[in-house]
């Protein structure tokens, strides 16, 4: 990683909230570094008046959307606040989602300027959260790529189909099983891999899959959270990796298996097509009607699940703190 050192007053202190193991929190301490950006932990260190930048998602924050965007006004008061905007409300969110859009609306307002990372976030923000508001759209990086395909292209007796992140309804997980199944009747002997453990509050989705997964004769391994030391290995080791997901606003979990060196088999929606124009040949799009086929395919040519020697997989994080240190400038934090 590019480690910068700056007395740019452009570049907002970072207050990073939560567990460095959540996916937005370490996210937010990797563009800080990149960026050269002083980090706090507690919002209670920052200087009244600060430019300070914040990576929300709700869940961090507090236990309730309102509640969040009650600590995000609260904080907006004091400092010059700037926002990444994570996992942005949609409709899919369930009975959650009126509350959360709502929370969101209050977060853009309060905030001196807001970005998202990607057209397809934006869009949903606009429409749901703060009509008419206009924020700014910064992609996710690729941190590092793997290169290469480890393994010598041929058949396998039992290969192995790979979903990697958080267990919880809508991730895509009883798709791929249902896929397996199908396969498994034509004679390919598929089994499923969980590279992951349950989302807070899902603890029931593992048992219900793997309940699922008996009544139609799928293995299915569930590996349980996955060291990060140890995430490309992992990856690395599936024969297909699948991205399922129905509720996606932008996905980290796509990005790990493109930094793996993996090209993913991805659920075809408005953030996928985004990412595939943004790299292409990074992603294989599908549909509900279009999964089994397109595993046959992969399955049937190896090299195919694999990144081509050379493929663009751009922005890089520094690219990435170069566009944030930009837009600051540009916003004034």
């Amino acid at each position: 990683m590019l480690l910068r050192t700056t007395d740019d007053s452009t570049v907002p202190h970072h207050l990073l909230v939560g567990p460095d193991t959540h996916g937005v929190t370490r996210y937010a301490g990797e563009v800080a570094a990149a960026a050269g950006a002083p980090v706090v932990r507690e919002a209670a260190e920052l200087r009244v008046g600060a430019p300070v930048h914040v990576h929300v998602t709700d869940r961090l924050f507090s236990r309730t959307p309102a509640e969040a965007a009650e600590a995000l006004e609260a904080l907006a008061r004091r400092v010059r606040l700037t926002v990444t905007l994570h996992d942005v409300p949609q409709p899919t969110d369930g009975p959650v989602f009126a509350a959360r859009a709502a929370a969101y609306g209050r977060i853009v307002r309060a905030s001196h300027a807001w970005a998202t990372n990607s057209r397809h976030e934006h869009a949903l923000v606009e429409r749901w959260s703060a009509p008419g508001a206009s924020g700014s759209v910064i992609p996710l990086p690729i941190v590092s790529t793997t290169p290469g395909a480890p393994r010598a292209h041929g058949a396998v007796d039992e290969p192995v189909l790979g979903v990697f992140g958080y267990v919880y309804p809508g991730k895509g997980h009883r798709h791929v099983v249902r896929a397996a199944a199908a396969l498994r009747r034509s004679g390919v002997m598929a089994r499923v891999r969980v590279l992951g453990g349950a989302a807070p509050g899902h603890d029931d989705e593992v048992d219900v899959l793997r309940t699922t997964s008996r009544a139609r004769g799928v293995p299915v391994e569930v590996s349980g959270r996955v060291p990060e030391a140890d995430v490309v290995r992992v990856l690395r080791q599936v024969d297909v990796a699948v991205a399922a997901h129905r509720n996606v606003s932008a996905s980290g979990s796509m990005n790990s298996w493109i930094a793996a060196g993996r090209r993913p088999l991805v659920r075809d929606s408005a953030y996928a097509r985004e990412m595939a124009a943004l790299r292409p040949g990074t992603i294989v799009l599908f549909d509900d009607s279009s999964l089994v086929p397109a595993l046959a395919r992969a399955l049937a040519d190896p090299g195919s699940t694999w990144l081509a020697p050379g493929t663009d997989v751009g922005p890089r994080l520094e690219q990435t703190a170069e566009a944030y240190r930009a837009w600051w400038a540009t916003v004034g934090a």
